[in-house]
Protein backbone atom coordinates (compact mmCIF):
# COMPACT_ATOMS: atom_id res chain seq x y z
CA UNK A 1 0.00 0.00 0.00
CA UNK A 2 2.74 2.24 0.23
CA UNK A 3 4.05 1.73 -3.38
CA UNK A 4 0.25 3.20 -4.39
CA UNK A 5 0.74 6.99 -3.36
CA UNK A 6 3.74 6.92 -4.69
CA UNK A 7 2.83 6.02 -7.98
CA UNK A 8 -0.36 8.51 -7.99
CA UNK A 9 1.83 11.49 -7.01
CA UNK A 10 2.96 12.29 -10.46
CA UNK A 11 -0.23 11.58 -11.70
CA UNK A 12 -1.67 13.80 -9.30
CA UNK A 13 0.54 16.70 -9.66
CA UNK A 14 0.20 16.56 -13.58
CA UNK A 15 -3.67 17.40 -13.30
CA UNK A 16 -2.90 19.70 -10.53
CA UNK A 17 -0.77 21.60 -12.89
CA UNK A 18 -2.94 21.94 -15.63
CA UNK A 19 -5.89 22.45 -14.00
CA UNK A 20 -4.19 25.82 -12.81
CA UNK A 21 -2.93 26.59 -16.36
CA UNK A 22 -6.17 26.18 -17.68
CA UNK A 23 -8.13 28.30 -14.67
CA UNK A 24 -5.24 31.06 -15.56
CA UNK A 25 -6.07 31.07 -19.33
CA UNK A 26 -9.81 31.05 -18.54
CA UNK A 27 -9.19 34.12 -16.53
CA UNK A 28 -7.05 36.10 -18.92
CA UNK A 29 -9.64 35.31 -21.81
CA UNK A 30 -12.68 36.85 -19.50
CA UNK A 31 -10.28 39.61 -18.58
CA UNK A 32 -9.83 40.40 -22.06
CA UNK A 33 -13.27 40.10 -23.09
CA UNK A 34 -14.79 41.96 -19.85
CA UNK A 35 -12.09 44.93 -19.85
CA UNK A 36 -14.35 47.13 -18.51
CA UNK A 37 -15.02 44.93 -15.29
CA UNK A 38 -10.91 45.37 -14.34
CA UNK A 39 -9.37 48.49 -15.69
CA UNK A 40 -12.59 50.36 -15.88
CA UNK A 41 -11.76 51.51 -19.64
CA UNK A 42 -12.96 50.40 -22.77
CA UNK A 43 -11.19 47.90 -24.92
CA UNK A 44 -9.23 49.97 -27.32
CA UNK A 45 -11.52 48.36 -30.38
CA UNK A 46 -14.85 50.17 -28.44
CA UNK A 47 -13.09 52.98 -28.06
CA UNK A 48 -13.07 53.60 -31.69
CA UNK A 49 -16.37 53.53 -32.52
CA UNK A 50 -17.35 55.64 -29.12
CA UNK A 51 -15.39 58.63 -30.32
CA UNK A 52 -17.29 60.07 -33.46
CA UNK A 53 -17.17 62.94 -35.21
CA UNK A 54 -19.35 66.14 -33.80
CA UNK A 55 -21.39 67.64 -37.26
CA UNK A 56 -22.88 70.57 -34.89
CA UNK A 57 -18.95 71.48 -34.08
CA UNK A 58 -17.51 71.03 -37.46
CA UNK A 59 -20.82 73.61 -39.19
CA UNK A 60 -19.64 76.02 -37.01
CA UNK A 61 -16.11 75.59 -37.07
CA UNK A 62 -16.81 76.64 -40.89
CA UNK A 63 -19.17 79.41 -39.95
CA UNK A 64 -16.33 81.07 -38.00
CA UNK A 65 -13.44 80.40 -40.73
CA UNK A 66 -16.08 82.05 -43.55
CA UNK A 67 -16.40 84.71 -40.57
CA UNK A 68 -12.55 85.19 -40.31
CA UNK A 69 -12.45 84.04 -36.41
CA UNK A 70 -9.15 82.69 -36.85
CA UNK A 71 -5.81 82.15 -35.61
CA UNK A 72 -3.26 81.35 -38.32
CA UNK A 73 -0.40 79.54 -36.06
CA UNK A 74 2.25 77.16 -35.83
CA UNK A 75 2.65 73.57 -35.32
CA UNK A 76 3.14 73.13 -31.44
CA UNK A 77 1.74 76.46 -30.24
CA UNK A 78 -1.67 74.44 -29.03
CA UNK A 79 0.07 73.65 -25.59
CA UNK A 80 -0.15 77.68 -25.23
CA UNK A 81 -2.96 78.25 -27.01
CA UNK A 82 -5.76 76.00 -25.79
CA UNK A 83 -8.21 77.41 -22.77
CA UNK A 84 -7.02 75.83 -19.17
CA UNK A 85 -9.74 74.01 -17.49
CA UNK A 86 -10.82 77.07 -15.90
CA UNK A 87 -11.24 78.81 -18.80
CA UNK A 88 -13.45 76.00 -19.64
CA UNK A 89 -15.61 76.29 -16.77
CA UNK A 90 -16.26 79.52 -16.82
CA UNK A 91 -17.51 79.42 -20.03
CA UNK A 92 -19.54 76.04 -19.47
CA UNK A 93 -21.00 77.89 -16.57
CA UNK A 94 -21.94 81.22 -19.06
CA UNK A 95 -22.87 79.74 -22.03
CA UNK A 96 -24.19 75.84 -20.93
CA UNK A 97 -22.95 72.73 -22.48
CA UNK A 98 -24.13 72.87 -25.70
CA UNK A 99 -22.25 75.95 -26.39
CA UNK A 100 -18.96 74.12 -24.96
CA UNK A 101 -19.39 71.07 -27.56
CA UNK A 102 -19.36 73.23 -30.40
CA UNK A 103 -15.86 73.65 -29.85
CA UNK A 104 -14.98 69.99 -30.27
CA UNK A 105 -14.89 67.92 -33.31
CA UNK A 106 -15.08 64.67 -31.13
CA UNK A 107 -18.32 62.91 -29.07
CA UNK A 108 -17.24 60.21 -26.63
CA UNK A 109 -21.11 58.33 -26.49
CA UNK A 110 -19.08 56.79 -23.56
CA UNK A 111 -19.95 59.95 -20.83
CA UNK A 112 -22.80 61.15 -20.34
CA UNK A 113 -23.92 64.70 -22.03
CA UNK A 114 -23.28 67.31 -19.06
CA UNK A 115 -19.67 66.29 -18.78
CA UNK A 116 -16.46 67.61 -20.48
CA UNK A 117 -15.07 64.66 -20.75
CA UNK A 118 -17.74 63.52 -23.47
CA UNK A 119 -16.26 66.50 -25.86
CA UNK A 120 -12.66 65.93 -27.44
CA UNK A 121 -10.40 67.30 -30.44
CA UNK A 122 -10.61 71.06 -29.39
CA UNK A 123 -10.33 72.78 -32.21
CA UNK A 124 -10.48 76.40 -30.83
CA UNK A 125 -9.92 78.92 -27.89
CA UNK A 126 -13.72 79.41 -27.68
CA UNK A 127 -13.28 82.35 -29.66
CA UNK A 128 -11.80 81.96 -32.64
CA UNK A 129 -10.47 78.51 -34.60
CA UNK A 130 -6.71 77.79 -34.26
CA UNK A 131 -4.81 76.42 -37.42
CA UNK A 132 -2.23 74.59 -34.41
CA UNK A 133 -5.28 72.54 -32.93
CA UNK A 134 -6.37 71.34 -35.84
CA UNK A 135 -2.81 70.29 -36.71
CA UNK A 136 -2.81 68.57 -33.69
CA UNK A 137 -6.51 66.98 -33.51
CA UNK A 138 -5.20 65.86 -37.38
CA UNK A 139 -2.46 64.07 -35.82
CA UNK A 140 -4.04 62.69 -32.86
CA UNK A 141 -7.30 61.69 -34.95
CA UNK A 142 -5.09 59.40 -36.78
CA UNK A 143 -3.39 57.70 -34.38
CA UNK A 144 -6.35 56.57 -32.75
CA UNK A 145 -7.84 55.74 -36.07
CA UNK A 146 -11.04 58.26 -35.81
CA UNK A 147 -10.68 58.76 -39.71
CA UNK A 148 -13.89 61.18 -39.77
CA UNK A 149 -12.40 63.66 -37.40
CA UNK A 150 -9.17 63.52 -38.79
CA UNK A 151 -10.69 64.53 -42.14
CA UNK A 152 -12.72 66.80 -40.99
CA UNK A 153 -9.92 68.42 -39.35
CA UNK A 154 -8.12 68.65 -42.56
CA UNK A 155 -10.95 70.07 -44.29
CA UNK A 156 -11.16 72.81 -41.95
CA UNK A 157 -7.26 73.23 -41.69
CA UNK A 158 -7.37 73.64 -46.23
CA UNK A 159 -10.43 76.27 -45.56
CA UNK A 160 -8.18 78.30 -43.50
CA UNK A 161 -5.49 78.07 -45.93
CA UNK A 162 -7.96 78.81 -48.82
CA UNK A 163 -9.12 82.17 -46.98
CA UNK A 164 -5.26 82.74 -46.68
CA UNK A 165 -4.74 82.71 -49.64
CA UNK A 166 -7.70 85.13 -50.86
CA UNK A 167 -6.41 88.22 -48.75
Amino acid sequence: MRTAPKMLYPGVCGLAFFCVIGLTIGALAINAREQTIITGQLPATEKNRAVRLNQHAFDYATELIKQGHVVTDGRGAWSQHQPSAEEENEFISLHGFGEYAKWHLGIDDAHGEKTKARYKFPYGDLKNVHRCALLAIESRAAQYKHYGIEKAARELREMISASNSDR
